[in-house]
């Protein structure tokens, strides 16, 4: 089985990369887990990412967690980022 990558949405300004992983943990071991912050170290954007080694926790965590301190959060697989040049950047 392979590495999963969880996409987590709706999370409150003051989510932190701890919490964050402390919940997720109790699913299975973490391999990677983060917060997306406003650029500056601001407040949290509202989601983050978590990355399992196990495709079963992974698959687990996205039926089974659904809360942040008490505030309901959306769980599902992260979509892969496609690179797109930039018309006018380049070569």
């Amino acid at each position: 089985m392979s590495a999963l990558t969880i996409f987590v949405g709706n999370l409150p300004g003051d989510a932190s990369n701890d919490h964050l992983e402390e919940i997720f943990s109790e699913i299975g071991p973490v391999k990677r887990c983060f917060v997306v912050s406003e650029k500056g170290g601001g407040k949290c954007r509202g989601f983050g990412y978590v990355t399992y080694s196990m495709e079963e926790d992974a698959q687990r965590a996205i039926r089974e967690v659904k809360e942040y301190h008490g505030q309901k959060i959306k769980v599902s697989m992260a979509k892969k980022k496609i690179n797109v040049k930039k018309k006018g950047a380049g070569v």
